[in-house]
């Protein structure tokens, strides 16, 4: 009897040991089979003789666009640029030249199109060329990797800010026994301080007013006067228009969640062009995915009496217009305002593209930096690295713009909202403010919502 109790009395202090144990040896199996490398037996797969050369990449915006050649092997033929890693495989769209079996390919022509970045699942994806090999009656399908022939290395994007959440995704260049590899590897982080969705820079600052008029018919702004208007007439500030749209560009912006830098929040402070945090290196500065410029026009003539009028949208070189479209359908629309009947660099109705001419390379103090295939406008220029062909290394008066040959940069726009000398387009700024960040933010939201 004393032993079958001792024998109760040891198995109550065995068992739950062994049932430890064993909820242990089950965890550490679990936990083996969910952190297993998915990527090992996919790597297994790829071909280790023949390998794609990436000759380029860039991000820009939200997308990233490559280009590279292959030269595959007899009898393989219909290659697809892949994400991949043998469970989920995304077929990236590109363009592709073939000469016999020799290969080239990019994902755009437009620095705004490519791998759309935002929607990657959260995985370890490898870039990959997926072709199909005949082989008697039967078709093998293949799979090689790339190999990096690129000025570039190692990058890192992070996804705008979604419900409170963000991805980073880490693009690193490795090998797998001596076999070039391009991982992916897309994963749930929180945002770090310094990284920001969305740039905002309100035109000039606390040492350049901008245009400035009387708001009154036929009076002409005159500083040595008072406060410059004769008759009761109000003044107004390019820069303070300017301001208060960005400000509630901002606020609605980050009602939504967005993280948002600005370059500046009241008349008063200065802005550096190439300084840190300046108005063409804050965008980078802080990693922000986009970049809204604000400005009002003028057409030169005082009173208020300009008969131009209407909303410019100045955009960079090899874009799509997609956005900047819906950008001025919704603004005109949300703002009760037009667009600008100026014919001059006017590409599509509102959207215009200013490059140099050659009076003006003729003209300027470094007119070897300069082509006619350039855009005019630092902001868009600078602020867009090496996809808008960024210049500024260090030659001009101006500081050196430290992300000039960055190949991960910020899409940049640049608003004229409506014509600052002009009574119908001053009162509308003046008085619907909400009207114009309304519009920007709506049609921001459709492009994301849209965008593939």
């Amino acid at each position: 009897m004393k032993k079958r109790r001792k024998m109760k009395k040891e198995l109550k202090i065995i068992l739950p040991l062994l049932i430890t144990l064993a909820l242990i040896i089950i965890a550490f199996i679990g936990f083996k089979l969910l952190n297993k490398e998915p990527e090992k037996t996919f790597l297994e797969k790829i071909e280790m003789e023949t390998y794609a050369h990436i000759t380029n990449y860039a991000i820009y915006g939200i997308h990233m666009n490559i280009e590279g050649n292959i030269t595959l092997p007899e009898n393989t033929e219909n290659p697809k640029l892949m994400l991949a890693n043998g469970q989920t495989e995304i077929e990236i769209p590109c363009i592709l030249n073939q000469n016999g079996n020799e290969y080239t390919f990019n994902t755009s022509n437009f620095i705004n199109e490519g791998i759309n970045l935002e929607n990657l699942p959260q995985e370890e994806l490898y870039l990959v060329i997926k072709a199909e090999e005949k082989e008697e009656n039967k078709i093998i399908e293949k799979y090689y990797s790339v190999e990096n022939h690129s000025k570039y290395n190692n990058m890192e994007y992070y996804t705008l800010t979604k419900e409170n959440k963000n991805n980073k995704i880490d693009m690193e260049w490795n090998t797998y026994e001596e076999c070039p590899t391009w991982r992916f590897n897309i994963k749930e982080v929180k945002l770090p301080s310094t990284v920001y969705d969305i740039t905002i820079d309100p035109g000039h600052d606390g040492t350049d007013p901008g245009k400035v008029i009387c708001l009154l018919p036929n009076e002409i702004y005159d500083p040595s006067n008072y406060d410059g208007c004769y008759k009761g007439g109000i003044k107004i500030e390019e820069r303070e228009v300017n301001l208060n749209i960005s400000l509630a560009l901002k606020e609605k912006l980050e009602n939504l969640g967005y993280k948002v830098a600005i370059t500046r929040e009241d008349n008063e402070s200065r802005v550096e062009i190439y300084e840190p945090m300046g108005s063409a290196t804050m965008a980078n500065d802080t990693h922000s995915k986009f970049s809204f410029a604000i400005h009002n026009n003028s057409s030169g003539i005082e009173g208020g009496d300009a008969e131009s009028k209407g909303i410019e949208l100045y955009v960079a070189n090899d874009t799509n217009f997609d956005f900047a479209q819906n950008l001025i359908k919704e603004i005109t629309e949300k703002a009760n305002t037009t667009t600008s009947n100026k014919n001059q660099h006017r590409v599509e109705n509102g959207i215009y593209q200013r490059f140099f001419t050659q009076e003006e390379i003729d003209q300027d103090d470094y007119p070897e930096t300069k082509s006619t295939n350039l855009i005019y406008y630092y902001y868009i220029r600078e602020v867009g690295g090496v996809s808008t062909h960024a210049i500024n290394n260090g030659y001009s008066e101006y500081r050196k713009n430290d992300h000039y040959n960055s190949n991960n940069t910020a899409e940049p726009y640049l608003f004229e909202l409506g014509y600052i000398d002009n009574l119908v387009d001053v009162n509308n700024l003046k008085n619907n403010i909400d009207g114009y960040a309304e519009g920007i933010v709506s049609a921001l939201q459709n492009y994301l919502a849209n965008e593939k």
